[in-house]
């Protein structure tokens, strides 16, 4: 916000695998072409990932396209200088995928509805942009659009999910991540995971959902280390072990399975430290950008699951409910844009007002009442020399509008304004084209 003040607002959802952020921008610059408020949404393209995220009102999926050079709103531009600057990358290494206006919208709520998700329908995104939300909220970065299109994308995705089967099977990428890893405890001849010694590494909100499944599946020796220190925190507020730099080759040494989630952009388990781990051994990577050194991969002994893994292992989602949950976002999202349009006239109708009050209080002053008493007659004068005033402007542009051939133009904005049929069908109408030509309807 302080790099480019100019933004209304900004949210920003950013977990192990998913980037997101939400700007409120003026319209000139989101590129909308509309009025009002349009959430501008850029995201990261992360080639080789399929889980929804954004960078207005994205998001970041296999496939996703940079914005195009030259094509990208304003605002798209200024956002990629901002994040290149902050993470000390050239332009040309940072991709922005941008949407604005109806696009955003209709982005936003089918990814807060679990449809832009690499396990379609998983409700963990939901519970990442109620954080996001209350982030913004408490750094000030909230504008009310942008808070009111948060709300409604929320109540949305809890339609989708009271009125599909979407998320019925509650699968998630943390659940089919550990589906897999499961699986590989077997292969490997490892302890089953409720009895495997589980290191998690990472602190941030995956890392919470991933604790919070792991214990759904009766594993209860799970320790998690973190190199931001704050694994001690972490591991006191849900009741698990934690590992601290010193211990960590140790842990790792007796560990079973490994869950990384991190997602910061730096290999945290590098092949240098796996390949001095006793093995066999179970990686689960659930980080879009990697935190496994892509060697670990080749070493022996080593069954190393990523999010392409997970991705693969993905049951699809039956078309029906896919259809009925994208109908109920295109009508939440219509209902939504319906309210934000009124609101774009919320100065407008304050000027009304004012200028109305004005009017009035002008008028109240000119009255002079009699032992506190105002006659019938005073008021009656008051009351229309107060709309003779309010109708002047109105009538003198009805005048200009007939002399400039505008009289449609002038009726129809009248039928919209006050919403009465003023057609002038017992008026003479003249045509200013066709000057001779008079028509009389009486």
């Amino acid at each position: 916000m302080r790099a480019l003040p100019y933004l209304r607002g900004a949210v920003v959802v950013r977990t192990c695998n998913r980037l997101a952020i939400l700007v409120d921008a003026p319209s000139r610059l989101a590129g909308s072409g509309q009025s009002g408020s349009d959430a501008a949404r850029a995201s990261s393209a992360c080639p080789g990932s399929a889980v929804s995220g954004s960078v207005p009102a994205g998001s970041t999926r296999l496939g996703a396209a940079p914005a195009g050079s030259g094509s990208a709103p304003a605002v798209a531009d200024d956002v990629l200088a901002v994040l290149a600057h902050c993470v000390e990358l050239s332009l040309e290494q940072v991709h922005l995928r941008h949407l604005a206006g109806h696009q955003a919208h209709l982005d936003l709520f089918a990814t807060a509805a679990g449809l832009e998700s690499m396990v379609v329908g998983e409700r963990e995104i939901a519970g990442q942009l109620r954080r996001a939300f209350h982030a913004a909220w408490e750094e000030d970065t909230l504008s009310c659009d942008l808070g009111r299109a948060l709300e409604h994308a929320s109540r949305t995705s809890r339609l989708v999910a009271t009125q599909t089967g979407l998320a019925s099977s509650g699968r998630s990428v943390v659940a089919v991540g550990l589906d897999l890893a499961t699986q590989a405890l077997r292969d490997a001849k490892l302890r089953p995971l409720k009895e495997a010694q589980v290191v998690l590494v990472g602190t941030g909100a995956y890392a919470g959902a991933t604790v919070t499944a792991l214990r759904e599946l009766g594993a209860t020796n799970v320790r998690v280390y973190s190199r931001s220190e704050r694994a001690q925190l972490f591991a006191q507020g849900r009741g698990i072990g934690w590992v601290d730099e010193a211990r960590l080759a140790q842990a790792l040494d007796a560990a079973d399975l490994v869950v990384t989630c991190r997602g910061l952009g730096s290999p945290v388990l590098t092949r240098e430290i796996v390949q001095r781990v006793k093995t066999p051994l179970v990686i689960l990577d659930l980080a879009l950008q990697r935190d496994v050194e892509a060697a670990v991969a080749d070493l022996a002994g080593i069954s190393y699951i990523d999010l392409l893994s997970v991705q693969r292992a993905v049951p699809q989602a039956h078309g029906e409910q896919v259809r009925a949950a994208r109908e109920i976002v295109a009508r939440e999202v219509e209902v939504f844009e319906r309210s934000l349009g009124a609101r774009s006239m919320d100065p407008v109708v304050r000027r009304l007002r004012d200028h109305v009050d004005e009017v009035v209080g002008e008028e109240i002053s000119r009255l002079r009442p009699v032992d506190g008493c105002i006659s019938a007659d005073d008021a009656t004068r008051a009351l229309r020399h107060l709309a003779a005033r309010l109708i002047h402007n109105p009538t003198v542009m009805a005048r200009k509008a007939g002399e400039s051939g505008q009289q449609d133009a002038y009726l129809e904005a009248l039928q919209l304004v006050l919403g009465m049929d003023a057609s002038p069908s017992d008026t003479l109408t003249v045509s200013n084209k066709e000057r001779n030509v008079f028509t009389c309807a009486l």
